[in-house]
């Protein structure tokens, strides 16, 4: 058989079946063996930075691995922004990139460019392969190395003549995911913790996007029902503990509620599970906690002491550990009052918190929302009540603008029996409004709500903030009509709204199960993002909206 046709073999047995990608010169032979094969679900996105978001939001929905392939050169470098993004978030990607043929290699030839030199910084691990006896041995590393440990993204980047040669078929068997038993050397560390928490007056649990792609939120569950206890998250742990649960005091950091900030602020004990303890969170490194004793459970080492020091380092499996401390703390529980602060007159009526409870309220606690970058992001994060993991699905680290329509593509493809919905910002959607074509050529029925402010409403809000007002090409007055583009893409306009009755009239003539629907949701340009804490000061120095 030929190399291409080997490479769907170990796909196959790495139990891929979809795959979004985008075809071109050095990539022809695989697409012709997937045309040939015929068994994959094949995507094409309509940009390959569209195709790499595409497979993230799949594989955040799923659990899975995402694919993604991309031809040489351009195509390649297209990836990189999903790749980043996959990256800084730990989503497991595979992204298979065609190479000019080996004869061609470091010529400067016609769409070549060293893939896995660029790429290096942005994945777990990449390989070039040569030899097309080697394929074997990179699609087993690619997939045990993204699955394993902190999940991540790998390239394999393969030469055109090795897709095309003949080889002789022979055995390929998947090496499925290490064992991680990392735990058994921390059992001290795990009693130390245990007994922190024992002797806490003000414990909370601090939960970030490692509970959830380590499938241990029901852990999380149990330990935080038992201890009864206050639970806070990163934006990538929303909904690894339940948000409509009492304890649940939403995300803490930059763009937390003044009592969840406050409660972080105060506590003696603050539990972490896998998070990085960003500066986004923490504002910076003494400015988290008054004094409180840092127990740091993560996957990664490299995340001890990084960003914050911590009292009691625990590095390994989550459930294991959880299932130990459930075990040690069994008997534990506080007396808490959970308070949560009444939100002034002013905060209960802020438009977009009308929106996002009114659409959260039609789609209900089962949909998945996936949300763009900007002030609609962290609008998404602070309102929208998360009842269950990877039913939020956001670009946190790297905070990429562009990311939402690829991502929703991915996402509903997943698990299509659920309902997307996308809250996006125009700002956002100006950068990947292309991606609407993707939707439409397969049918796949997501909601799309643009915030519209006519201006990129973050950037706007640090310059009157931190600028003295002088908003530098942020304010957006084009002739972007909403109406014209859905009729271009074929897909359904449901309108310009002002107030949440006049969305749920909007909805209410769309088909919100097979239907692809885009709604204009028109707010201020100083509706800003508060609560607010600046980038670097401590999480207790809060902004309030005036």
């Amino acid at each position: 058989m030929k190399g291409s046709d080997f490479l769907l073999k170990c796909l196959k047995a790495e139990g891929v079946d979809t795959v979004f990608g985008y075809p071109g010169g050095a990539v022809i032979p695989l697409f012709d063996a997937l045309y040939r094969d015929g068994t994959f679900k094949i995507y094409r996105t309509s940009h390959e930075q569209g195709a790499t978001h595409a497979a993230d939001g799949f594989a955040r929905r799923s659990g899975k691995t995402g694919v993604c392939i991309a031809t040489s050169g351009p195509g390649a470098t297209n990836t990189i922004t999903g790749i980043a993004t996959a990256y800084s978030d730990s989503i497991p990607l595979v992204v298979i990139t065609g190479q000019v043929g080996q004869q061609l290699l470091g010529k400067n030839s016609f769409q070549e460019v060293d893939t896995t030199g660029i790429t290096m910084s942005i994945t777990k691990h990449n390989v070039l392969v040569t030899d097309p006896y080697k394929i074997g041995e990179a699609i087993q590393m690619a997939f045990n190395i993204a699955r394993s440990g902190r999940p991540g993204p790998v390239v394999v980047d393969i030469t055109k003549d090795v897709l095309e040669k003949e080889i002789e078929d022979y055995d390929y068997k998947s090496l499925g995911i290490d064992r991680d038993e990392r735990h058994l050397d921390y059992t001290n560390n795990i009693k130390k913790a245990c007994q922190l928490i024992k002797n806490a007056k003000r414990p909370i649990i601090y939960a970030g996007g490692g509970v959830i792609r380590s499938n241990s939120s029901e852990l999380l569950r149990e330990l935080a029902n038992n201890l009864n206890i206050p639970v806070m998250n990163s934006i990538m742990g929303m909904g690894a503990f339940d948000m409509t649960d009492e304890k649940s005091y939403g995300i803490v950091g930059m763009h937390g509620q003044k009592i969840t900030n406050m409660m972080v602020y105060k506590a003696d004990v603050i539990l972490g599970i896998g998070v990085r303890f960003s500066d986004r969170a923490i504002g910076h490194r003494r400015g988290f906690s008054e004094n409180a004793k840092v127990i740091h459970i993560d996957v990664d080492g490299t995340e001890f002491n990084k960003n914050i020091e911590a009292e009691v380092e625990i590095l390994g499996n989550f459930n294991e550990i959880l299932k130990i401390m459930i075990d040690e703390l069994k008997g534990l529980h506080f007396e808490m009052d959970f308070n949560h602060e009444k939100l002034p007159k002013s905060e209960e009526n802020f438009l977009p918190k009308r929106y996002i409870e009114k659409i959260q309220e039609i789609f209900t606690n089962d949909a998945v929302v996936v949300t763009d970058v900007g002030q609609h992001q962290m609008w998404t994060m602070m309102y929208w009540k998360a009842k269950y993991p990877n039913r939020v699905i956001t670009s946190g680290g790297q905070g990429t603008m562009g990311f939402g329509v690829g991502a929703a593509i991915g996402a509903k493809i997943a698990k299509p029996e659920t309902p997307v919905v996308l809250i996006t910002g125009d700002g956002s959607f100006r950068m990947n409004h292309n991606e609407v074509l993707t939707l439409s050529t397969y049918n796949i029925p997501v909601t799309i709500f643009v915030f519209n402010n006519n201006t990129l409403g973050m950037v706007r809000q640090w310059q009157g903030i931190f600028e003295n007002e002088r908003y530098s090409e942020t304010d957006i007055y084009d002739a972007l009509d909403f109406y014209y583009l859905s009729k271009a893409y074929g897909v359904n306009y449901a309108g310009k709204v002002n107030n949440e009755e006049e969305l749920e009239k909007a909805l209410n003539n769309c088909d919100l199960q097979k239907g692809i629907n885009i709604v204009e949701c028109m707010i201020d340009h100083d509706d800003w993002a508060y609560p607010m804490v600046a980038a670097g000061s401590s999480i207790n120095n809060i902004i309030e909206r005036n």
